[in-house]
């Protein structure tokens, strides 16, 4: 393989295969993932048949779209009943950054997450949600998303290969209009489950049909 400055970088044949092979593969799975993706409309939909009452993301200028809290409700609701059924606590809304403390390393997430069970201490699973439902052309503020999620997940997988601790990391995302233009973005969150650094991608319409299964299995105790 030829870089840029003429010099030649070798790579093992297997090796190219296996790329060419992921570049094929995650193009398709663009397509799969852009498809689960949701309008406001349809979020709040799904909220309204939950039961549940959704608040907005205001902003200082009122001429702004006030965006929905559509997709933060409907994992909060759909967590609640899980948790509710298995006994377990979780905290829906942090307000502090997680922490996880053992005999072998210490660690605290570089920014506040969305949710923790069952406490934001020692939490066993964590989650981010993005969802962006604005109508304009969306903006860095999705390009920071992927930075900061590369972060939490590159820095929790140090620890637990220090530690042994395992934290099981969700990503929520939805937002067809924003994400549409955003195409780039969406491709990296694909690529940092295939990583490992994100354990479940969980893209619009999966919070529908897949959050409340992964959950309660998620929660059954292991042998």
């Amino acid at each position: 393989m030829n870089v840029s400055n003429g010099e030649s970088f070798h790579m093992d044949k297997e090796h190219v295969n296996l790329l060419l092979q992921y570049l094929d593969f995650r193009q398709k799975e663009l397509e799969r993932v852009y498809a689960l993706l949701r309008n406001e409309r349809q979020a709040l939909k799904f909220c309204k048949q939950l039961g549940v009452t959704v608040s907005k993301t205001k902003t200082r200028n009122q001429d702004h779209h006030q965006s929905s809290k559509a997709l933060i409700a409907a994992v909060t609701a759909i967590t609640r009943t899980v948790c509710e059924r298995k006994g377990v606590d979780f905290n829906p809304n942090p307000q502090t950054r997680c922490v996880w403390c053992s005999k072998r390393g210490l660690h605290v997430t570089a920014r506040n997450l969305d949710g923790a069970i069952p406490a934001l201490a020692n939490p066993t699973i964590i989650w981010e949600i993005k969802e962006y439902w604005g109508l304009t052309s969306g903006g860095s503020k999705m390009s920071d998303a992927v930075y900061e999620t590369n972060l939490v997940g590159s820095e929790l997988r140090e620890f637990e290969e220090h530690t042994g601790v395992k934290v099981v990391h969700v990503f929520f995302l939805d937002g067809q209009q924003q994400w549409s233009v955003r195409k780039a973005d969406l491709l990296r969150f694909v690529d940092l489950m295939h990583q490992g650094l994100i354990d479940y991608l969980l893209v619009g319409r999966e919070v529908e049909t897949q959050w409340e299964n992964i959950l309660a299995s998620l929660l059954e105790p292991r042998s």
